[in-house]
């Protein structure tokens, strides 16, 4: 859906296009942080109780479902099971706390 006037489209592309290179990834950064949020909360307004695996592949299946055809989304999810976010903490020995 795109509901935006054009002339309202090319002075956002305008604004936008003056920003530099960090600017514009902080800002992309931004809203993916924003949507993430957003989904997660709605995931967890359906099922407040739902594990914190269960909601890595409900982010996934949200965000990347349409992206894979099944076999590949069975594989993802069976990996996302298996493994910790690669974001979870580590001590200096590398080993997860």
């Amino acid at each position: 859906m795109n509901d935006t006037p054009s002339r309202i489209a090319t002075k956002m592309q305008e604004m936008i296009g003056r920003k530099s290179s960090a600017e514009r990834l902080r800002f992309g950064c931004s809203m993916f942080d924003l949507s993430r949020q957003l989904v997660k909360n709605s995931i967890l307004g359906n099922d407040p109780k739902i594990s914190s695996a269960d909601l890595r592949r409900q982010l996934f299946l949200r965000f990347y479902g349409k992206d894979f055809d099944l076999s590949q989304q069975r594989k993802i999810i069976q990996y996302l099971s298996e493994n910790p976010p690669c974001n979870a903490k580590a001590n200096d020995s590398g080993k997860k706390l």
